[in-house]
């Protein structure tokens, strides 16, 4: 795990979390109490899982859809035959409603009161679950992170790893201004944690591969005056700009930004790379502000399976399956990508415990996995080696970029058919010389 933001958002929305708790608190009492016999949640025909997802809420567009890859996933795998015979059933899905005090509950009634076999998965803005689960529990847990909690405990299994690790991002952002020849950058963070850490580890690895940081603001509030920060940028000299914000915030400063730009007769919008903000119905809405915008990713670019149609047989599995089984406005969603992504894991450790398993089995026979691709038929990601990932990111680093282009996004800085940039966790890369990526990794 690389890189995450989308939590930058929630501090502003905190009172209204709190106040809906007593409302959604009630609703999770309803399920009913059922006595595990053996492994919980395994019957002679179905797997019972839950999962805990921000189905409601001010936040729901950004966590919602993971329940979409997880169910297009269970209705694949059951469709060939389950897990030894056995249906796999996401039978208790709840809605924490992006409340803190909510996530902790609905763990604790899918364990207790549910019975549920595992957690498939985790989407939400605050997974303050993670310690009961983590350390009360072995229950298995998957799910898609936004902070540092999930590392440590060897039934938790975020998607791309468990660790977030902000310095392995350094060399991509100093390598998209040298391929974009930007030697002026300036720097855009917001107060919170999730956004704050990535731009400073942006800041430090700019100068280190001796670009200029013109301007830098990392503790900007969520409603800025983003006139006033399109200035000083503009002031600075800035030919990239590199965004550790959430999407609303890009887009609010880029359109000062373009109108700062274009008034003054220079190039129409600077450079810029953002870490939220690749979705289709975005772009579609606000391409105007988002002109030549580029965008890091952790897995394979939807876009690959359209220009190299036989090169990503995962990526077109996953297509498929989405579309097959009713989930298609969601499946240019990278949330949804990562339900798909958990829910393989989870089948994978389920299928190697054998024919009764524990969730003790389950958990060590992932943790025994050195290369998980986020899917069948070649996968989508480059591998995590979970006999690692709770403590620590695989070398070397491996990321994917898009760029806009109209009302559309294309590949960038891929050659041919290989889309991945990676460079080792250690020492100083050679932006001129990224090293290949491992083995197996698709599209590599």
């Amino acid at each position: 795990m690389r890189h995450s933001v989308r939590l930058v958002a929630t501090c502003a929305v905190g009172v209204t979390l709190v106040a809906s708790s007593a409302v959604v608190a009630a609703g999770a009492t309803t399920h009913r109490t059922v006595t595990p016999k053996g492994a919980p949640g395994i019957t002679a025909k179905q797997v019972k899982v839950g999962a805990i997802v921000s189905e409601t809420g001010p936040l729901k567009a950004d966590f919602a859809p993971y329940l979409d890859g997880v169910n297009a996933y269970f209705d694949y795998v059951n469709k060939l035959g389950g897990v030894f015979k056995r249906k796999l059933d996401l039978a208790y899905p709840l809605d924490d409603a992006s409340n803190p005090d909510t996530n902790v509950k609905d763990a604790q009634t899918l364990v207790n009161a549910d019975h549920a076999f595992a957690i498939v998965g985790v989407s939400t803005p605050f997974f303050t679950a993670a310690n009961y689960l983590g350390k009360k529990t072995i229950t298995p847990t998957f799910g898609y992170s936004t902070g540092n909690v999930w590392g440590g405990p060897k039934n938790l299994f975020a998607d791309y790893g468990s660790v977030l690790d902000y310095n392995s991002s350094v060399p991509f952002f100093a390598y998209t201004a040298k391929q974009t020849k930007s030697p002026k950058v300036a720097v855009i963070a917001l107060s919170y944690p999730s956004s704050k850490l990535e731009c400073q580890g942006a800041i430090a690895g700019l100068k280190k591969y001796k670009f200029k940081v013109s301007y830098s603001n990392i503790n900007e509030a969520i409603n800025a005056n983003w006139q006033i920060e399109a200035g000083k940028i503009y002031n600075s000299g800035a030919n990239m700009v590199v965004n550790c914000m959430d999407v609303n915030s890009d887009i609010a400063l880029s359109k000062y930004l373009q109108g700062y730009y274009s008034a003054n007769h220079l190039h129409p919008h600077p450079v810029q790379l953002w870490l939220d903000g690749y979705d289709r119905g975005i772009l579609m809405n606000n391409a105007a502000a988002m002109i030549n915008v580029y965008f890091l990713l952790q897995h394979v670019p939807f876009e690959a399976a359209t220009v190299y149609p036989k090169a990503y047989p995962g990526l077109n599995l996953y297509f498929s399956q989405m579309v097959k089984y009713g989930y298609s406005g969601t499946e240019f969603d990278d949330v949804a990508l990562a339900g798909w992504e958990s829910a393989n894991l989870f089948t994978q450790g389920l299928r190697a415990a054998g024919k009764n398993p524990t969730q003790g089995a389950v958990n060590a026979a992932i943790n025994r996995i050195r290369k998980d691709f986020g899917g069948p038929a070649g996968g989508v990601t480059a591998p995590v080696n979970w006999t690692q990932a709770h403590t620590r990111n695989t070398s070397p680093a491996c990321e994917t970029f898009v760029v806009t282009r109209g009302s559309k996004f294309v590949m960038a800085f891929h050659k041919g058919s290989k889309p991945w940039i990676c460079f080792p966790l250690s020492g100083t890369a050679n932006l001129s010389k990224p090293v290949a990526p491992p083995p197996g990794t698709p599209g590599a």
